[in-house]
């Protein structure tokens, strides 16, 4: 049930942003990929995890407030987070849709921007991996939490490149039976089409 429920939400985020007027001159819509260097916060002082490397990869789209340097940017995204402890790995991937405050300044060919905005994040897959034993985690909690970030959109011509780096923090437990919550440092990078 959760894996079809996360398959309707991307397919509904996914067909709003195809359906955004791409006449619009206060609309751009692109596509995002990125690293992310995922680990936990609010952990107990015994626990010390390694970060896990993953990635992120979507769609977005970058709504224009006319006569304003502010735009409104939702996002729908796969996101690989979770953290390494000892030989162990956990990984926890996520659907993720954050809505974003985007604040651009200096109109021009570079204009630097900073963002800052909720997320909810949809367990799609979750696993405890070492020894070679793998096996699934069946008590991930939705995560809900807030995203600041930075970066910069570049003029290509025809399209838009931008890149930044944003930070995501959980304000939801990660598990049922735990008070970490995720953290994640990502790297990133899109192009308007």
């Amino acid at each position: 049930m959760k894996k079809l429920l996360c398959t309707l939400l991307v397919t509904l985020g996914l067909t709003t942003l195809a359906f955004i007027p791409q006449a619009s001159a206060q609309t751009d819509v692109g596509l995002r990929a990125g690293i992310n260097f995922a680990n936990v916060n609010d952990r107990p002082n015994n626990f010390d995890p390694d970060s896990r490397t993953g990635f992120m990869v979507g769609g977005y789209a970058n709504i224009k407030v006319p006569m304003s340097p502010i735009s409104i940017q939702p996002e729908v995204l796969y996101s690989q987070k979770g953290f390494e402890v000892g030989d162990g790995t956990v990984k926890v991937d996520y659907i993720e849709i954050p809505v974003l405050a985007k604040f651009s300044f200096a109109p021009g060919p570079i204009q630097p921007h900073v963002y800052f905005g909720p997320y909810a994040g949809f367990e799609i897959n979750s696993k405890a991996s070492g020894n070679n034993i793998t096996v699934d985690i069946d008590n991930v909690n939705t995560d809900f939490g807030g995203i600041v970030g930075a970066g910069a959109d570049i003029n290509a011509g025809v399209s838009k490149l931008n890149l930044g780096v944003r930070y995501g923090f959980g304000l939801t437990k990660m598990f049922e039976n735990s008070d970490v919550k995720n953290g994640v440092i990502s790297v990133v990078a899109g192009i308007s089409l």
